[in-house]
């Protein structure tokens, strides 16, 4: 599934109406607002200050489709093949059987907990 969607992100054909729509989306958690001590505490924690924030708002304003499609087959499609996936969670219907995927049983459920958690490798 992971490596699907690193070819679907560089084979997509973009168009700027998606890209438009894409900042929008990353927009709304980049300029959330925030509280005065979250904000302060943001800054002392990782030395970001106002100005690094402007710019990288305007790096992500300048994005483009090519840098995309780049940025897709670099981190998605190349990176993917070395990577390896940790999936915590319930077995379920569409992890593929036998597909390279290594599942251990961590029984980590306590008693009245809904499902046992899974480790998908």
């Amino acid at each position: 599934i992971l490596k699907d969607a690193g070819r679907w992100a560089r084979d997509k054909a973009w168009t700027e109406q998606d890209l438009e729509e894409a900042k929008l989306s990353v927009f709304q958690g980049v300029d959330a607002p925030e509280s005065v001590s979250d904000e302060g505490m943001t800054r002392f924690l990782s030395g970001i200050d106002e100005d690094m924030e402007q710019r990288k708002r305007e790096q992500l304003l300048d994005v483009t489709t090519a840098d995309v499609v780049e940025v897709a087959q670099k981190y998605l499609v190349d990176g993917m093949a070395k990577a390896r996936v940790a999936v915590l969670g319930a077995e379920k219907g569409w992890v593929p059987s036998g597909d390279d995927w290594d599942i251990k049983r961590l029984q980590m459920a306590q008693d009245g907990d809904c499902e046992s958690p899974d480790l998908f490798i």
